[in-house]
């Protein structure tokens, strides 16, 4: 079965944001006030699972009213054992001239690169 590995999601946030209430199903979630987003964490997150994250933000008020741009929802998260191209490695030669006896072994990772969600 597959999964993922450190999942990490950015929820931006208006950069009036005082107050956030979060509650997730799985892993951790906080506001970073540097970046004005909720960072949520999953350490492994089964494939064709679901979790779920409730936020409540409340905003202070400002004395200049700038509209917000609503910036892309961000995931970053590695697949291991897969590859997303389909390469894979049919044979593998190790020519080793000392005793040393090498372990032939392939580690297939699919890493997401800019995996970006408009809403």
């Amino acid at each position: 079965k597959r999964f993922a590995t450190g999942l990490v999601i950015r929820i931006p946030c208006p950069s009036n944001t005082a107050k956030t209430k979060i509650s997730v199903s799985k892993g951790r979630a906080k506001y970073d006030v540097v970046h004005h987003a909720i960072v949520w964490r999953i350490k492994r997150l089964a494939g064709e699972a679901e979790a779920t994250l409730s936020c409540t933000a409340q905003l202070s008020t400002v004395t200049k009213s700038t509209v917000w741009s609503r910036p892309p929802i961000e995931a970053d998260f590695v697949v291991p054992m897969v590859t997303a191209s389909g390469l894979a490695v049919r044979y593998l030669r190790v020519v080793e001239k000392s005793t040393y006896s090498a372990e032939k072994w392939v580690k297939y990772s699919s890493r997401a690169g800019s995996y970006q969600i408009r809403i």
